[in-house]
Parts: structure tokens; sequence; C-alpha cells
């Protein structure tokens, strides 16, 4: 009967090299782990390459205007925003903004139109400062790769791409900052 205890202490043995071995690829089996319990982000920013009801002011939320947003639209495949205006520098920069936004970042945008209105005054109404009209046909592709939201200011020759009405009342306020 001496083989009784030998196949004990060999049962023993395997069992001992097992748990050796399991215990080993703990650390493989807990980095696996941690990599599920990471944070997972429950909204995703999506990046819209057509522009759609649905996803307007997702979008326009996500640009770095300076400007405060009073309304936008969307009305086949024209884009319309209204902004209210403190600095004309910063107003600029958003046009530019939203011009490479609308034919570069999106593709399917034929039309800008952008207002640019004052601060209320007291009887609560906003006075139009700036008028933007911008058409993609009139842009190159060649224009629309190279176009930068910092290229646009007041004496940018890129003004020449897009139709601008400056109100009496605008011509004020510009002036008034340029001073």
């Amino acid at each position: 009967m001496p083989n009784v205890p030998l196949k004990q202490w060999s049962l023993m043995l395997l069992v001992g090299i097992m748990i050796v071995l399991f215990l080993s690829q703990l650390p493989a089996i807990e980095r696996g782990l941690q990599q599920r319990r990471q944070a997972v982000n429950v909204f995703q920013p999506n990046k819209a390459t057509l522009l759609t009801d649905d996803n307007l002011v997702d979008s326009l939320s996500m640009l770095p205007l300076q400007e405060q947003l009073i309304k936008v639209g969307w009305d086949h495949a024209i884009l319309t925003v209204d902004l209210q205006a403190a600095v004309p520098d910063d107003v600029w920069g958003d046009i530019g903004e939203l011009i490479v936004f609308s034919y570069g970042e999106v593709h399917n945008v034929k039309q800008v139109l952008i207002r640019v209105f004052s601060d209320k005054d007291k009887n609560q109404n906003r006075s139009l400062l700036i008028a933007v009209e911008s058409r993609k046909l009139e842009w190159t592709d060649k224009e629309l790769s190279v176009l930068t939201p910092s290229s646009f200011s007041e004496a940018s020759e890129l003004m020449d791409r897009i139709r601008l009405l400056i109100t009496p009342k605008g011509k004020r306020w510009i002036a008034n900052f340029a001073n």
C-alpha cells in the first residue's frame, strides 16, 4: 500500500503547481479588468459631415465662437446665424469661423447668412449692425482648403468673397472701438 500516499502526494503536487500557475496569471487578469473598469464616455461628440435639423445645435455649439449665438436656422441648405455683438474684432473672427465651418467641415451648406445685432437697449430691442451673405459657389476648393477663421478681418481681401452690409449704427459701433 505504499502507492496510496504517493498518489495523494502527487495529486497535491499537481494541485499546488496549478495554483501557482493560476496565481501567476492574476496580474494579467487584473489588467484586463482595469481596462474594462475605465470610464466610458456616455456622450461622445459626433463630428458631423452633413448639417441637418437634428445636429444643427450640437454642431454650432462646438464652434469656438467669441460672440453669443442668438438664433440659428437651417432651411434648404441655407444656414442662418444671428450673433449678439460685443467686440468688432471678435465678430470678424466669428464670421470666418462660421464660413470655414459651413464650407470646410460640413459639405451640404450652399449659403451662409449671418446677422450681427447689438445688445438690447432700454426697450428690449436689438439693432442690426452687420449683415453677411456668402455662397459656396463663390469659393474655389483651393481657397477653402487654406481658409482659416483668423484670416478674416474688416480689411481682409477675403471680405471681397462675401456680401457685407454695415448699417449706420454698425459703422458707429465699429468706429467707437477703433478710437
